[in-house]
Formats: structure tokens, C-alpha cells, sequence
């Protein structure tokens, strides 16, 4: 598995803004060292560290918890996510915390800094941006963390309360918006933030868009909030991306290891990686429609997930693994079996690795063959921050809240549509960028007859929000495990409908791993502990005044998912 290094974080913010080591660490000494970095050549860095840090904390942890895919084995060690658990290990899960203070935190302050100096106000605006989406992610994922304390030249940092982060992400967000509405020169502005923009090639008002689609988050997720505003919600949701060309994507050059998608096949990092029942029954029609049968299954199933060898299932060969059992037919390999035999029948049952249909290892490991790989598994496919079909899928939910279930039914829709639109667009205009589909887009005709299915509700009448984020679900799966896990927390995994009022789960055929992690408390997990290296070596007090060190802290529940 090629990961990238993680450093010490309390050691790295106190190089990044400590003054006793400005002597020691002066690289302006060295006259062949660049004196003042141009903001344009700091930028790639923050938004590189934005996927990678995503994916890795992601794609190998929280999609467990979120059922998007489990491990292939079944042994105590390899199903501990599986099982909802946690790890006391140094590194494990703490790739968030080192992008949020040393990845992005110093050098978005230094162009924060350089922006305000050097009078370039796009550049402060989307420095702040990035800021407020760091916290944003990150406090949603630990809880409590440094926020008015993260910079300072301290050894012992205190953490902040979720709430007061959720205050600071919303006034970062304002504060971006009004250094980007200060910008007088629009065309030398782009230009110059284009030079290091690979997301939005130094468009302004897309930077706006992605402000205004971390507010629409951040008061998001406060549903179980007495103070919940759906209307503030839905003129975020209305301000932000406006179509899948506005959706935030950091692309791949995938030349080497470290600009090469986390999870494509070079980097080898999904190789144990199998879908869940969950997403399959999702995608066959089973949960939505009741049935597998044929006519009711999605059309975009086969873009997303690998079919198997056998396909007498009834859906087309997908297959998945529920909870902590793993793929029974993982050892076998059916390469010394009769054909006919048993033994070769169950091998060709084994579920598809994420790389394509019938592949049961990685095809092509420490290769640049970009040719090879599916959907977001590819080394050149883009990483989803934030799409318009999610923010859709938000404002439905915001209206189904305000009890408007016609405003609430056509955002339904038009984040139904923005999926489809997501996998079929062309990525080329995203530095080159392979695209999502193989050879052929979904057609017009699937997607028509889709629509006028079982899977999607006819009227707004039958809306209910169980559709709403079972929809929102399959358009995050695979790269916004983050923000369903968000989802999940806030309806408590298994709550039942509590705003449409149908008696039935919000998570129809969402199953809890049964036993959950022995260290849980028969609890699910609601948060990660802080990096361990760094924080419980030099920041001791404050963990054990928060309770962090406890066994069972990862069970306790976030401020946003209680009333």
C-alpha cells in the first residue's frame, strides 16, 4: 500500500509558526532558495492534499463505517472497521488531521497573509475558503479540536468545542466572500489564480459557489438543532454549484505516486476492497423497488461497481458483502478447479474488485496504464470535493423540513439528474482527466426510463425522505463518504423517518454490523480520536480533560447529531 508520509502534526505547526525556529529553519538564507513562493505555486499543493487526505482517511475507514464497501477477509484484524472499531495505532487515521495543520493550515495562512499584503484579494478569498472547508471536514470527523489556538506559537494547544468550530467555519466562509466580492479586476485576477487553480482554472465566481456550498453544509447539519433554518440552508444551496461543470473535482496527473489517484491501480491502495450488499441492493432495485428483477434495475450500476464471473444471481452478477463476514468465496481462485465443478462455480462468484468487471486483482500495480480501472478507481480519474447533485439532494431535504414536498420533489429530481449528468460528463477540461464512464455514456433512453420507474417516486406527494437520502446516498458513494457519514450520525444510523412520518427507517435496509466492535459498548462510532502521535505525546492534559483517551471516546456523539 503507497500512502503518503504522515508527519508529526503538533511538531509541524509549531515549525510552521513558531519564532524560536525562524533562525534555525531560515530558508531565505540560501540564495538559491525562492525568497517569497508566489501564491499561484502554493496553491496546487492545498487542493493535491485536499483528495489524497480525503481518500485516505475515506476510502480505507469511514466508507466501512458507511457500509460503502467492506475488506474481502473476514479475519478479527481485517474486519475492525468493518465492525465499526478504531485503532489506537500512531498514524491510522490521521490523515485528516495532518491535512487540516500541516498540509493546508500553513500555507493557507501564508497566503492569506501574502493575498492581504500584496493587495490580490482572490487569493486571501480562496485561502480562507479552503481554511473554512478544513475545519469544516475536520471537526466533523474528530469533534473538538484547536481552532483559535491552532497557530500559535504554544507547545499545548486547547481544543474548541464543535459548536464554536461551526461558528469560525461560518465566519471564515463570510470572510472569504468578502475578499472575493472585493476583487476589481476580474480578468488579471482569474489569470493570475489560474496559474495554480487546477480545479476551477481561476474562475472567481465557481470559488463563490463552493463558499456558499460550505455554508449550505455547515448550517446543514444542524437539523437536529432546535435553531435548524431551512430556509438559510436552501439560499446556500441556491447560491452554490449550479450544474455538474460547477462541481469541485481535483484532478490527477498520474505521472508518479504521489499525482496519482489514491485509488487507481497504481497505487494499489483498494486492492482488499469489496462493495457492500447495501450499495448493490440500492443499485438492483431491491431496496428502492422491493424487487431486482430487470426492469427495475439502475442503469448506472454498471458504471459505478464490477460484476462477477457468475451472473445466475438475478441482478446481472453484482455482488457484495454485508458487515464483518467479508466475501466467503475470497479463497478461491478457480484457477485449479473443473469447470463445472463446484468449487469453479463459487470462485466465479467471488465479488469484482472496484477496477472493472470479472477482475479479482489488481491488474496493473505500480503501472501507469491509465487504461486500466473504473469509474473513480482509475489513476486518472478526478476526486469529488462537493457536486451539484449534492447540494441538491440538501435542499430537498431542507424543503421536505419546511414541509414544501413540490419544492422538495423537483430538487429530488434535479439530484437525481445531476448524477447522471456527473457520470456522464467529459473530465478531458479538467487537466486531462480521464472520464468516469468507460466508452459510452448513459443514454438518454436508460435514463428516461429510470425516471418512470419503481426506484424514483412519480409524485411529490409520495416523496419521502427516506428517497430523498437513499438518492443522495448512491450520488456520494464513492468519494463523499464523509458527508454521508454526516447522515448517518445525524439519523443515528438506524432513526426512523422523522420528518415524512412514514414508521420506516431513513435507511431502509441500512443494518448495523452485528457484534459492533468489542470495545464500542454495543455503541456505533460517531468520531475519530485526534492524531495520536502528536497529540496524546504532547498535548496529554487537554485530551485527558476532554475524555479523549477513554477506550470507548470514539462511541460518544457529535454536538451537531444531538438536539
Amino acid at each position: 500500500m503507497k500512502k503518503s508520509i504522515i508527519y508529526i502534526a503538533g511538531l509541524a505547526v509549531l515549525f510552521v509558526a513558531g519564532a524560536g525556529c525562524k533562525k534555525y529553519l531560515d530558508i531565505n538564507s540560501d540564495p538559491d532558495t525562492t525568497q517569497s513562493p508566489s501564491n499561484s505555486s502554493v496553491l496546487p499543493q492545498c487542493l493535491a492534499a485536499m483528495a489524497t487526505g480525503l481518500q485516505s482517511d475515506g476510502g480505507l475507514y469511514v466508507a466501512k463505517y458507511t457500509q460503502n464497501w467492506f475488506t474481502s477477509a473476514s479475519t478479527s484484524a481485517s474486519i475492525l472497521y468493518d465492525q465499526q472499531g478504531y485503532s489506537w495505532s500512531g498514524g491510522t487515521m490521521a490523515a485528516t488531521w495532518t491535512l487540516l495543520y500541516t498540509a493546508m493550515g500553513g500555507n493557507l495562512n501564508y497566503m492569506i497573509e501574502n493575498g492581504i499584503k500584496g493587495n490580490t484579494p482572490v487569493f486571501t478569498g480562496v485561502a480562507l475558503a479552503l481554511k473554512a472547508w478544513s475545519f469544516q471536514h475536520a471537526t466533523d470527523y474528530n469533534s473538538d479540536l484547536p481552532f483559535y489556538d491552532a497557530f500559535k506559537d504554544t507547545t499545548a494547544f486547547h481544543y474548541d468545542t464543535q459548536e464554536a468550530i461551526y461558528k469560525g467555519v461560518d465566519s471564515l466562509c463570510r470572510l472569504s466572500l468578502s475578499y472575493l466580492n472585493q476583487v476589481t479586476d476580474p480578468t488579471v485576477s482569474s489569470s493570475k489564480l489560474a496559474i495554480g487553480d487546477m480545479v476551477y482554472n481561476g474562475d472567481i465566481a465557481k470559488w463563490k459557489k463552493f463558499v456558499y456550498g460550505v455554508l449550505a453544509r455547515n448550517w446543514h447539519h444542524q437539523t437536529n438543532k432546535a435553531s435548524y433554518n431551512a430556509d438559510s440552508v436552501i439560499k446556500y444551496c441556491d447560491n452554490a454549484m449550479a450544474a455538474v461543470t460547477d462541481d469541485f473535482c481535483v484532478p490527477f496527473d498520474a505521472t508518479v505516486n504521489n499525482n496519482s489517484n489514491y485509488f487507481g491501480t497504481f497505487r494499489d491502495n483498494m486492492g482488499a476492497m469489496r462493495f457492500s450488499n447495501f450499495i448493490v441492493k440500492l443499485l438492483d432495485g431491491t431496496i428502492l423497488s422491493g424487487s431486482n428483477a430487470f426492469n427495475n434495475r439502475d442503469p448506472r450500476m454498471a458504471f459505478m461497481l464490477s460484476a462477477s464471473q457468475d451472473t445466475t444471481n438475478g441482478n446481472g452478477g453484482y455482488r457484495g458483502v454485508d458487515p464483518a463476514q467479508g466475501d466467503p468465496y475470497i479463497t478461491l481462485t478457480g484457477t485449479t478447479y473443473t469447470v463445472g465443478s463446484a468449487n469453479w462455480i463459487n470462485a466465479r462468484k467471488r465479488v469484482a474488485t472496484p477496477w472493472g468487471d470479472s477482475i479479482y486483482a489488481n491488474p496493473s500495480a505500480a503501472i501507469f496504464n491509465n487504461a486500466t480501472g473504473k469509474y473513480l478507481f482509475q489513476n486518472k480519474a478526478v476526486f469529488p470535493i462537493m457536486t451539484y447533485a449534492e447540494m441538491q439532494f440538501i435542499k430537498a431535504e431542507a424543503e421536505l423540513r419546511k414541509a414544501d414536498k413540490a419544492a422538495a420533489y423537483t430538487a429530488y429530481l434535479a439530484g437525481i439528474n445531476a448524477h447522471f449528468d456527473f457520470i456522464n460528463r467529459s473530465y478531458n477540461a479538467v487537466r486531462g482527466a480521464n472520464n468516469l464512464f468507460s466508452t459510452t455514456t448513459l443514454t438518454a433512453a436508460a435514463r428516461t426510463k429510470y425516471l418512470a420507474g419503481l426506484n424514483v417516486k412519480q409524485t411529490s406527494t409520495a416523496l419521502t425522505l427516506s428517497d430523498v437520502m437513499l438518492q443522495k446516498y448512491i450520488a456520494l458513494w464513492g468519494w463523499g463518504f464523509f458527508e454521508t457519514w454526516v447522515d448517518l450520525r445525524r439519523f443515528h444510523y438506524i432513526d426512523l423517518d422523522p420528518v415524512t412520518g412514514t414508521g420506516q427507517q431513513v435507511y431502509l435496509g441500512f443494518l448495523l454490523p452485528s457484534p459492533l466492535y468489542s470495545l464500542n459498548a454495543s455503541k456505533p462510532v460517531y468520531r475519530v480520536r485526534p492524531h495520536f502521535t502528536s497529540e496524546f505525546t504532547y498535548n496529554l492534559s487537554e485530551l485527558q480533560r476532554l475524555g479523549i483517551n477513554t477506550n470507548t471516546y470514539h462511541t460518544k456523539e457529535m454536538w451537531f447529531s444531538q438536539p
